[in-house]
């Protein structure tokens, strides 16, 4: 079948590589079928100018990936091709499925939704379309029959990932090397010649506000397989830099050891940062030091809260005593370091938020993002604490720092003072500020980071 895959405009100011499809793609032309990929994001392309090349291409079967925030953008999409005159079903996936696949399934926007891992979920939906199987049979479906919503148990998770790779050749990663914009999570890269990349999926850890949607069982591909896929990345695609985007990389200790290893021993001479953020109770020196020795620079840890009552609550579960350690160590290997903290968590007291702004300036930490708690659908918080859908779609284009309901007892604006203070207390601090210059990419950038800082400082909203 003529598959036609893409991603659509978003206002998001990040635009990073379609991996999602790209693992898509790659199943599904292993599978026989002819794929084409389109990032709508790279040019800015409008829905009607979007569905124009879709129809262009004569398709028999249209994939569209979008995450919560670019709900409105993907059901524009969808008109868009269907007043283009394309009659190809049209199947719905990524993570807003979680939050509203059933939702546009049902109103008709969409032909079918995909829940879970896409790769041979997605395969499995092209087999009933070509009516090799049932739809009833094909693993995570949304759809309808006989005006009847259905959806089908989601399927089981990949086990062995070592050959599932993106469709390099169709993402094309030399048009995401922006010196300007964002085509990564990391704002302060050191080269623009920049690739995201998986070396592996799933979190054992149950955090309350997480969409868990690789899972809770981790699943790493092996340090081979991860260090043929950079050197593939270099060699062909002319990769400099790389983000490594797990939820979960340094689980296994002994695997991401052996990843760096492996790093050193190639001698790419790469950088590289970890944007999500990692467990920092789960590392120790000897990773850290053969992290650096591999070429890290950044690394981003995910605290969340320093109230031991509320890392129950949220079940994160950090060691924060070990945490403060990690993150010494980690200053003294000269790595830049963000911290990801969360204001808002229902029941959380204005004593316990500033206890969290507290062990965020008395630590080491060269930068912090603080944000407010979402209960985004789909999330274990969204079900105890749910938030009204408006709401929700009104930080459609600031993320997670601008308030979209407060789940807290603190008033609204005291909360937002806080927020306010946080940023301004933290970063404007001299001897962080010297700190943070030593180790920060010296670039424009790094330059415009500090303005988002600035404004942040100021205002309740930005995105850093």
């Amino acid at each position: 079948m003529r598959v036609f895959l893409v991603r659509p405009n978003s206002a998001l100011k990040a635009t990073t590589l379609p991996l999602g499809l790209g693992y898509v793609a790659d199943a599904a032309r292993k599978a026989g079928h002819k794929v084409s990929l389109l990032d709508a994001r790279l040019a800015r392309l409008s829905a009607e100018q979007t569905a124009q090349r879709i129809k262009a291409a004569a398709p028999e079967v249209i994939g569209i990936s979008a995450i919560h925030f670019e709900k409105q953008g993907a059901l524009e999409l969808a008109e868009a091709v269907k007043s283009a005159g394309v009659e190809a079903p049209v199947a719905l996936g990524g993570p807003l499925v979680s939050t509203a696949g059933a939702d546009l399934v049902r109103s008709g926007a969409v032909s079918a939704a995909i829940m879970g891992e896409g790769e041979a979920a997605f395969v499995s939906y092209l087999e009933a379309l070509s009516g090799t199987r049932p739809l009833s049979e094909a693993p995570g479906l949304i759809y309808r029959e006989n005006d009847e919503l259905k959806a089908n148990p989601v399927g089981p998770f990949l086990d062995d990932l070592d050959d599932r790779l993106p469709a390099w050749d169709l993402i094309e990663p030399r048009r995401y090397f922006k010196t300007f914009g964002r085509s990564t999570l990391n704002m302060l890269r050191r080269s623009s010649h920049t690739a995201s990349i998986f070396t592996s999926r799933g979190c054992p850890f149950g955090c309350l506000y997480c969409h868990n949607t690789f899972g809770r069982k981790f699943r790493g591909r092996s340090p081979e397989a991860v260090l043929s896929e950079i050197e593939m990345l270099v060699r062909v695609h002319g990769v400099r830099e790389l983000e490594i985007v797990d939820d979960a990389f340094n689980v296994n200790l002994d695997r991401a050891k052996e990843i760096a290893r492996l790093l050193i021993e190639s001698r790419l001479k790469l950088s590289i940062s970890f944007s999500n953020g990692l467990r920092a109770d789960r590392m120790d020196e000897e990773l850290l030091e053969l992290l650096r020795r591999a070429g890290t620079y950044r690394i981003n840890y995910a605290i969340e809260t320093a109230s031991p009552r509320l890392q129950k609550l949220i079940h994160k579960n950090l060691d924060l005593e070990k945490t403060a350690g990690v993150i010494e160590l980690t200053a003294n290997k000269g790595i830049f370091m963000l911290g990801y903290f969360m204001l808002g968590f229902p029941t959380e007291t204005e004593a316990e938020m500033m206890a969290t702004v507290d062990y965020a300036l008395r630590s080491k930490l060269h930068a912090a993002g603080f944000f407010y708690v979402t209960p985004f659908p789909g999330t274990e918080l969204a079900e105890k604490f749910p938030a009204p859908e408006a709401a929700l779609m009104a930080v459609d284009r600031h993320d997670y720092t601008k308030m979209a309901v407060n789940l807290s007892p603190v008033p609204d604006e005291r909360l937002k003072e806080i927020f306010r203070m946080a940023y301004r207390r933290f970063h404007f601090a001299p001897g962080r500020m010297w700190r943070t210059f030593k180790v920060a990419p010296k670039n424009l950038r790094t330059l415009w980071s500090v303005i988002v800082i600035a404004i942040l400082s100021r205002r309740d909203y930005g995105n850093f």
